[in-house]
């Protein structure tokens, strides 16, 4: 179990500098991006093997926030992702 909880906290740690890299700051001073945005970005495309599970696992530990609990492709484009705990070295958004 360790290799599995090793490669999820390490998609965890990737999505959260996906989000700093892709998203921009909201009202609330957190980085955020659509879901759509995120999904469609070359590099999130190679790197996650199921962005919707790292999303919901980051979702379960407090990392992120987004609304309901599945996201789909097209029908859930414009959801944000909300990013709670960014990456200790990413700038203010």
């Amino acid at each position: 179990m360790a290799g599995l909880d090793d490669k999820i906290s390490e998609e965890i740690e990737q999505l959260k500098r996906d989000i700093v890299r892709i998203g921009a700051g909201n009202a609330d001073g957190k980085y955020e991006v659509a879901y759509g945005t995120l999904f469609d970005d070359p590099e999130v495309e190679q790197f996650y093997e199921a962005l919707l599970g790292t999303l919901k696992a980051a979702k379960k530990q407090g990392v992120v926030d987004f609304k309901g609990q599945m996201l789909l492709k097209g029908a859930h484009d414009a959801v944000p992702i909300i990013l709670l705990v960014p990456p200790g070295d990413a700038p203010e958004p």
